[in-house]
C-alpha cells in the first residue's frame, strides 16, 4: 500500500513498525526530588538571566535543539547563544511527566517566555512544548544532557 507524502508528494509504502518497549523501572522519590530541585534551579538561573548559571545546569556535552535553528552542542555554545537574549521579560515551564532510570530521566512540558533579543526593537513571545533528557553526573548532579523545544506560533507569525 502506498500513500503520498504531502513533504514531497511522491508515492511512498507505508511502513508499519512494531517496536516492543520495555517499562522503565522509574525514579525513586528521593531521585524525583533530586532532579525537580535542578530544574526548578535551571528555571531560577533563566530568569536571574545566569547564563552561565543555565550553561553550568548542563552536561559539559549537552545538545539543545531550538526551533528553526542548528542545534548547539557544549557549555560554551549554550552560554553563548542565551547570551544573545537581551532582556528577559517573563520565563515559566510547566512539567506535565517526568520519568526515568539508571542514572537518565526525561522531563517533558511546556514553556511560555518573552524576551527581547540583543538588537531587537522590542520583545518576542513564544509557547510551545519541551522534551529534556536529564543525566545524574558523576558528582551526584542532575544536569540537562539533551534539550529540544517547538513553538507553538504558526509559521510565518
Amino acid at each position: 500500500m502506498y500513500h503520498r507524502n504531502p513533504l514531497t508528494r511522491r508515492k511512498s509504502p507505508n511502513v508499519y513498525l512494531s517496536v516492543r518497549i520495555k517499562r522503565m523501572a522509574g525514579l525513586s522519590p528521593d531521585e524525583i526530588a533530586a532532579l525537580e530541585a535542578a530544574a526548578d534551579a535551571y528555571v531560577a538561573a533563566m530568569n536571574a538571566e545566569d547564563w552561565a548559571g543555565v550553561a553550568r545546569s548542563s552536561t559539559d556535552d549537552a545538545l539543545r535543539i531550538p526551533p528553526h535553528e542548528e542545534p548547539h552542542r557544549g557549555r560554551a555554545a549554550i552560554e553563548g547563544w542565551l547570551s544573545g537574549i537581551d532582556e528577559l521579560v517573563s520565563y515559566g515551564l510547566t512539567r506535565d511527566a517526568l520519568d526515568g532510570a539508571g542514572g537518565l530521566a526525561y522531563v517533558l512540558g511546556r514553556y511560555a517566555i518573552t524576551l527581547r533579543p540583543i538588537g531587537a526593537p522590542g520583545p518576542i513571545s513564544d509557547t510551545g512544548d519541551f522534551l529534556e533528557v536529564w543525566r545524574r553526573e558523576p558528582d551526584g548532579a542532575w544536569r540537562v544532557a539533551e534539550a529540544i523545544w517547538n513553538t507553538r506560533a504558526p509559521l510565518g507569525a
